[in-house]
């Protein structure tokens, strides 16, 4: 084993080879004053350090953009100030539809920076503004492909047009940002992107294998001493008030609340966030699905609390498609029920070459459930350039009084430089959980990944024993090995109406623990295109094979019997260009299922007729006919989001199910009255047929002021 590891490195790290020259910016420290507000007129900015030297990244790698592009970056002892001009020739074409905060990046024209202030070349915070002022924040956490939105931080953007193009002046108090004490080179890389030509244009490394949040690709920013992070201390209070009333009610509870959160930085680069009375109201509910397979779904985390710093508690392997050894949603939520949090501590962030996450939480006593604690502690070291090895441990069982743990080791190593500027990683992981289930209680693998922009390769092999049980995370299955494949060759022809091909195979082979095989998948893509202007078409082969050892209920009173199944599936998916005032989303899954045939159709279509009023209606419809009995589960919903500004906005969400039979509606009112102050005015309702009536199921109205002092 020792050998072949040995084999594996000589291997990868004969192919390492440097890159090209590192762009590099020594940035003025100025005093002047500024109002931000996208204008930059005022005459400080004319003494900013410049770079006009953006490059495209798509379509046309390494070329010149098509359009101007000035950068101006300086900073005091408080901020770090950048104003960006978006020159266009075309400005009444400037795609610029959303409002809300953390808006989804592709949908819109926009300005991206990603910084690194402890030049470690893997983590980074990432800061984004489109032309409406609209922002969207997060963190790149060891190089990740996406930047986690979990992490909403204190900062300032304001947003501009003319005839001429759009504007943008940021900026980001030293306060907000952890950074190493002395380092005086960080790494920061900025882009923009053109949604109606799908355009990227970047200061650093403008190649298509090289994903913008690639930190060990980033450029550097230079000459930054003297800044002031002041006390670190952070003071967030709230206050609620509220009426509620449940199911079989026929009065309304009047409902009180406050609490309040500290954030206090330990080191500039290590912070410990205290929690007394928590409290979600500001929450949107979870979207509602019907699953048609025998495993859980996964929902994915909402609160902010657990969001903010959640990168640092990744675990090498982990997925939400196999397992997690943490996953906040079993703290405080039961069966969708929220769980009153008593309060809590965590501590995020870096020491030297650790990552650190830490959190303990407990719970109040709710129903018949007796309050608990929670305890993770997650622990990783940097290694070499882009690699890293860790440690994970879980205490606490929600829904058991059995003390339940967790304890997990893994390895990560990665290279941007694989055959000389080619992606490249391998992975592996051990896990074992302690529970008063008998039997196998690991789960392990590894896998290797390829992941580049014309060839995508990965390989991945895991083995969950019949009784691991992480009590604190998350698994789909247990008991099995599952071997799983992934090969996509994505050429960029000379078409004009073509931007992209995805030819793509994907198989997965699982057996149980005694090599008997339980399921094999195969996904096929033999038409899979991206036009020039946005639109997505796709048709696939997915034939499967199932093997069920017990009766599966897939629908009420219908239960499918144990055997052994085969089925031919397929499935077609248009999507039109977001860039539109109207975009239209349709796919359809049809094909063998168990004992017949079932029909997957879902349709979306927003609408968008301009940037303060947003419409989103979506339907599901499964249509299933078995020997055992055919039935017709649907699920309809509907988004309408008013946003007066970037700072107020009015959304609502409205579902309906026909196997539950009810419908909900969520409404909330956000206001951002200053950066970290908030008021949220946020409305619940459901309606159940019972009895073929409709009745009031619960209903919740609340009204919450969250503020914050900074010292």
């Amino acid at each position: 084993m020792e050998k072949w590891i040995k084999f594996v490195f000589i291997f990868a790290f004969s192919f390492f080879l440097f890159s090209s020259e590192v762009p590099s910016l020594k940035i003025p420290r100025l005093d002047g004053k500024i109002k931000i507000d996208g204008e930059l007129n005022e005459p400080v900015w004319s003494k900013a350090a410049v770079i006009k030297n953006l490059r495209q990244r798509e379509p046309k790698e390494n070329s010149a953009p098509s359009e101007k592009t000035e950068v101006y970056i300086f900073y005091n002892s408080n901020y770090l100030y950048i104003g960006v001009k978006c020159f266009d020739r075309k400005p009444n074409k400037i795609t610029a539809y959303n409002m809300v905060r953390d808006f989804e990046l592709r949908q819109d024209d926009h300005i991206q920076v990603i910084i690194d202030p402890f030049n470690d070349r893997r983590n980074a915070f990432s800061f984004a503004v489109n032309p409406n002022g609209a922002k969207h924040d997060g963190l790149v956490v060891n190089n990740s492909q996406r930047e986690s939105r979990s992490w909403d931080g204190i900062w300032y953007a304001e947003a501009s047009r003319d005839s001429k193009g759009w504007y943008v002046e940021m900026a980001i108090p030293f306060k907000t940002l952890s950074f190493k004490p002395g380092e005086t080179k960080w790494g920061f890389n900025i882009k923009r992107y053109i949604k109606r030509k799908m355009e990227e244009d970047r200061w650093a490394s403008p190649f298509l294998q090289v994903y913008f949040t690639k930190v060990a690709e980033a450029g550097y920013i230079t000459g930054i001493n003297g800044v002031k992070q002041g006390r670190g201390l952070d003071i967030r209070p709230y206050g609620l008030l509220g009426e509620e009333r449940e199911e079989g009610e026929t009065t309304d509870k009047f409902i009180y609340n406050g609490g309040i959160d500290l954030f206090y930085n330990i080191t500039p680069a290590l912070k410990t966030s205290l929690t007394y009375n928590t409290d979600f109201a500001e929450t949107e509910v979870d979207e509602r699905r019907i699953n048609l397979t025998r495993f859980p779904l996964f929902y994915p985390e909402k609160r902010q609390f657990f969001l903010e710093g959640s990168g640092i508690f990744s675990f090498s392997g982990a997925s939400p498609r196999s397992f997690l050894p943490f996953y906040s949603r079993r703290i405080g939520l039961v069966k969708g029920e929220q769980i009153p949090i008593l309060g809590g501590g965590k501590i995020t962030g870096r020491a030297g070459p650790y990552n650190i996450g830490v959190l303990d939480i407990a719970t109040k006593d709710w129903d018949e459930l007796p309050g608990k604690n929670f305890f993770v502690a997650r622990i990783s070291r940097d290694i070499w350039d882009e690699s890293l090895i860790g440690l994970i441990y879980t205490y606490g069982n929600p829904s058991s009084s059995y003390k339940d743990s967790l304890f997990g080791i893994d390895f990560k190593y990665g290279t941007s430089k694989f055959l000389k500027n080619k992606n490249f990683a391998a992975i592996g992981y051990y896990l074992r959980s302690f529970s008063e289930d008998v039997g196998d209680d690991s789960l392990y693998g590894f896998a290797i990944d390829y992941p580049n922009d014309t060839v995508n390769v990965n390989f991945n092999f895991s083995s969950t024993g019949d009784s691991f049980n992480p009590a604190l995370g998350f698994v789909e299955r247990t008991g099995i090995r599952n071997y799983r494949t992934y090969l996509s060759y994505n050429p960029r022809p000379k078409f004009k109406l073509i931007r992209q091909f995805f030819f793509e195979f994907s198989g997965s082979y699982t057996t149980d623990l005694n090599g008997n095989l339980v399921e094999w998948r195969l996904f096929l893509a033999p038409f899979n295109v991206r036009t020039e202007s946005g639109e997505h078409i796709e048709f696939n082969y997915m034939p499967y094979y199932d093997y069920l050892d017990y009766p599966f209920e897939v629908y009420e009173g219908i239960v499918i019997p144990p055997g052994k199944y085969t089925m031919d599936r397929f499935r077609f998916e248009l999507n039109t260009s977001k860039k539109r005032p109207i975009v239209f989303d349709l796919s359809m899954r049809f094909g063998e299922y168990y004992t017949g045939h079932s029909l997957t159709l879902a349709t979306g279509l927003q609408i968008k007729p301009g940037n303060h009023l947003f419409i989103e209606l979506s339907r599901q419809g499964n249509y299933v006919k078995l020997k055992e009995g055919s039935f017709n589960a649907q699920v309809i919903q509907m988004k309408f989001d008013f946003y007066f500004s970037p700072k107020l906005m009015f959304q609502n969400y409205i579902q309906y199910d026909n196997v539950t039979r009810s419908w909900g509606i969520n409404s909330r009112l956000r206001w951002i009255i200053k950066e970290g102050n908030n008021l949220f005015i946020v409305f619940n309702q459901g309606w159940g047929d019972i009895l073929d009536r409709w009745s009031v199921l619960y209903r919740k109205a609340q009204i919450k002021l969250q503020y914050t002092l900074r010292f």
